[in-house]
C-alpha cells in the first residue's frame, strides 16, 4: 500500500471518527436533557439544530469529492461560528429582535443558507426549492398580481422573523423535532441494534407457515411489527425487505409484487402505533391533541390497513397458484427470549403515556429499558463498535429530520409573516366551492404531488398548514381532518412518478420502478380509502358518537367495502371470480361507499346483502386457480 494509499486510508478512520463521536454526543445530550434542564428553551433548540448541522455536513464531508469538500469545511465552520453566536448572544437577540445589528443579520442569513444546504444534502433539492420559492415571496410577494399579492416588507424584517429573531428556523416545528421526534427516531435505532428484529423475523415465519401466501404475509406482519418501533419506510425495508423480498420471488411472486408488497406494508408501518412516524408527533405538536390520543386513534386504521395489504398478498397467492408454504425451521426457544426485547420497551411506552409522563420522558424510558435487556444476554449485548455505530445511525436519522423541521420552520414562518397562511386557505374554499368532496380531493392531490421527494413529514407540514384551516371551516373535526392529511402524505410515498418507498423496494427486489409502484398503490389502496372513510365515520378514530349501533355497523360496512375493492383489483376472492360477481362486487363497494355519504341504511343493506351472497356463492363454488405455480415447500 502506497503512502497516499494509507493517508486516505487514515482521512477517512478521522472522519468515521469524528461521525460517531457528533452522533454518540448528540445522543447523549438529548437523553439526558429528558432528566436535567441542561439548557432552556431556545438554548435547546440551538443546541439540537447545532448537531444536527455537523453530522449531516460531515456525512456530506464524508461522501463528497474533493472540491466540493473545501465548500462543506466551510460550512461546517460557519456552523459552529453561528450556533456559538446564537448560544451566546441569544437573550440579547431575543430583546432587539426586528431591531438586529447589521452582523445579526449576516448570521441570520448564513443559518439560513446553512439548513438549505443540510436539507439539501440529507432529502435532496426538491424541500429546499420549496423553501426558497417561499422565501422569495416574503421579499417579493408584493409583485405577485391577484389575491395572492403579498405585502411590502422590509428585507432586514424578513431575515429577522426567518431566523436570527429567533423564529421561523428556532420556530415551533424545530421544538417538535428537538423534544420528542429525535429521540423516538432514536429509540428505533437502537432497538434494531439490541436484536429485536429477531424477534420479528420469527413471528413473521410463524403466520407464514399456516397460509398459501406465507412469504408474503411474513413480509406483512414483519413490517407491522418494525412499524411499531419506528415509523421510517426506508429503514423498514432495508430491515424487512432484505429477506422477505427474496422468499416472495422464490415462492412465484413477480418481482414487482414482492417489492411492491413491502413497500406497502413497511408505509403502512407510518401509521402503525405506539411509535408512528414522525409527522404523527408533528400532528400532535400542531394541533395540541396528546400523541397518546393520536395513537389510540390510530390503531383501527392500522389494523385494517394491514389486513386489507394481507388479503391482496392472499388473493394474488390464489390467483397465480402459489400454494408454496414456508417450513423455515423456528426457534421458538430464542424467539421466546427476544420477546422481552420488543415487548418490555413498548409496554414501558405506553405505560409512561397512560400515566401521565412526558413523551420526553417516555421515550428516555423506552430506551433505556432496551439497552438494559439487550445486556441481560450475550447474544443480544453485541460489542462497543455495535452500540457506537447503532447511536451514530439513530443520531444521523434524528439529525437529518432536524434540518427539514428548521427548513419547513421557514415556510411555515413565511405563511404567518406574509399572511400567505390565510390566502391559501381561502383560496382553496374559493376553488372547491365550499364542496367538502372537492376539497378533499384537492389536499390528497396536494400531498400525493409533494409526496414525489418530499418526506412525509413535510408534506404533512406543508399541508396541514395549508388545507386543515379550510376542512374545519367546512365543519370537519380537528382529528379527522389531520388524519386525512396525515394518511395521503404517509402513502404519497408508493405512489408515482416517484414514490421512495417504491424506489428502495424495487431496487432491492431487482424489478422495473414503474410498474412496482403501480402493484403498490394496488397493494396499498386501503391507504387512500380509509381517511375519505374516516371523514364521513370518525367512529373508525375511536371518536364518540351517539348510536352504538351505528359505529358497530359503519365498522361493518367499512370492513365489507375494502375487501370488496381488494377483490376488483386483484380480480380473485376464494376462487377467480366471472364477470358477474365482478360486477356485483363493484355494486356491493359503491352502495357501502354511499352507506358512508349518505347514512342511509338502505345502501347499508344492499352492499351488505351482495357481499355477503358472493362470499357463500364463492365459498360453495370453488374454481381451480388461473396457472399452477410450483408446489415445491420453501426451505
Amino acid at each position: 500500500m502506497s503512502k497516499v494509499e494509507r493517508r486516505r486510508g487514515e482521512a477517512w478512520g478521522l472522519i468515521d471518527m469524528a461521525i460517531a463521536m457528533v452522533g454518540v454526543a448528540m445522543a447523549i445530550f438529548h437523553l439526558m436533557s429528558t432528566q436535567y434542564l441542561i439548557l432552556g428553551g431556545i438554548e435547546f433548540q440551538n443546541a439540537h439544530l447545532g448537531f444536527a448541522l455537523l453530522l449531516t455536513l460531515l456525512v456530506a464531508f464524508k461522501n463528497r469529492g474533493r472540491k466540493a469538500r473545501l465548500l462543506t469545511i466551510a460550512f461546517l465552520i460557519l456552523s459552529v461560528a453561528c450556533i456559538t453566536y446564537v448560544g451566546i448572544l441569544f437573550e440579547d437577540l431575543e430583546i432587539r429582535a426586528g431591531f438586529n445589528t447589521f452582523l445579526d443579520l449576516v448570521v441570520g442569513v448564513i443559518i439560513v443558507i446553512l439548513v438549505l444546504e443540510a436539507t439539501r444534502q440529507s432529502f435532496g433539492w426538491i424541500l429546499p426549492v420549496i423553501a426558497i420559492i417561499f422565501i422569495a415571496y416574503a421579499f417579493l410577494g408584493y409583485y405577485v398580481p391577484g389575491a395572492l399579492r403579498g405585502i411590502g416588507l422590509a428585507p432586514s424584517k424578513v431575515i429577522a422573523h426567518l431566523s436570527i429573531g429567533l423564529s421561523g428556523v428556532y420556530g415551533q416545528i424545530l421544538s417538535i423535532s428537538a423534544s420528542y421526534i429525535f429521540l423516538f427516531v432514536f429509540f428505533g435505532a437502537i432497538m434494531q441494534v439490541s436484536g429485536a428484529t429477531g424477534f420479528f423475523e420469527q413471528v413473521g415465519r410463524i403466520v407464514g407457515r399456516r397460509l398459501r401466501s406465507g412469504a408474503a404475509i411474513s413480509s406483512v406482519v414483519t413490517s407491522a411489527m418494525v412499524g411499531t418501533i419506528t415509523g421510517s419506510v426506508g429503514a423498514n425495508i432495508a430491515t424487512t425487505g432484505s429477506f422477505t423480498i427474496p422468499l416472495m420471488k422464490r415462492v412465484g411472486y413477480k418481482p414487482e409484487q414482492a417489492g411492491a408488497i413491502e413497500a406497502a406494508a413497511s408505509s403502512g408501518g407510518q401509521i402503525m402505533p405506539p411509535v408512528m412516524g414522525a409527522a404523527a408527533f408533528a400532528m400532535a405538536g400542531v394541533t395540541g391533541i396528546p400523541y397518546l390520543r393520536i395513537a389510540v386513534a390510530a390503531v383501527i386504521p392500522a389494523l385494517l390497513y394491514f389486513l386489507v395489504v394481507g388479503l391482496y398478498t392472499h388473493f394474488q397467492a390464489g390467483k397465480m397458484g402459489i400454494t408454496s408454504r414456508m417450513i423455515e425451521q423456528i426457534d421458538y426457544k430464542e424467539l421466546l427470549l427476544r420477546a422481552p426485547l420488543f415487548i418490555l420497551p413498548l409496554f414501558t411506552i405506553v405505560y409512561c403515556l397512560v400515566v401521565g409522563k412526558s413523551l420526553m420522558y417516555s421515550a428516555f424510558c423506552g430506551i433505556i429499558s432496551v439497552i438494559l435487556l439487550s445486556l441481560i444476554r450475550k447474544k443480544t449485548r453485541g460489542s462497543l463498535i455495535t452500540w457506537v455505530r447503532g447511536f451514530t445511525t439513530g443520531a444521523l436519522a434524528g439529525a437529518e429530520i432536524a434540518v427539514s423541521c428548521a427548513c419547513m420552520g421557514l415556510i411555515v414562518q413565511t405563511l404567518t409573516l406574509t399572511g400567505l397562511g390565510m390566502k391559501l386557505p381561502a383560496l382553496v374554499e374559493m376553488l372547491s366551492g365550499g364542496n367538502v368532496a372537492i376539497a378533499l380531493t384537492m389536499v390528497a392531490l396536494i400531498s400525493i404531488i409533494l409526496g414525489c421527494g418530499v418526506s412525509t413529514l413535510a408534506v404533512y407540514i406543508i399541508v396541514a398548514m395549508v388545507s386543515a384551516p379550510v376542512l374545519l371551516k367546512m365543519g370537519i373535526p380537528m382529528l379527522p381532518a389531520h388524519f386525512f392529511v396525515f394518511f395521503y402524505a404517509c402513502f404519497s410515498m408508493v405512489t408515482p412518478p416517484i414514490g421512495m418507498g417504491a424506489i428502495i423496494a424495487s431496487k432491492l427486489a431487482g424489478a422495473k420502478y414503474m410498474p412496482t409502484a403501480f402493484e403498490a398503490v394496488k397493494a396499498s389502496v386501503a391507504g387512500f380509502v380509509l381517511p375519505v372513510l374516516i371523514i364521513w365515520n370518525p367512529v373508525l378514530l375511536l371518536e364518540p358518537i351517539a348510536s352504538s349501533l351505528r359505529a358497530v355497523l359503519g365498522l361493518i360496512a367499512c370492513l365489507g367495502l375494502l375487501v370488496s375493492l381488494q377483490v376488483l383489483i386483484v380480480n380473485y376472492y376464494i376462487t377467480v371470480i366471472n364477470l358477474w360477481e365482478r360486477a356485483l362486487s363493484g355494486i356491493s363497494l359503491l352502495a357501502l361507499l354511499g352507506y358512508f355519504v349518505t347514512e342511509n341504511y338502505i345502501f347499508l343493506f344492499i352492499g351488505l346483502t351482495l357481499f355477503i351472497f358472493i362470499s357463500v356463492k364463492q365459498l360453495m363454488m370453488r374454481r381451480p386457480p388461473l396457472k399452477t405455480a410450483a408446489k415445491n415447500d420453501l426451505i
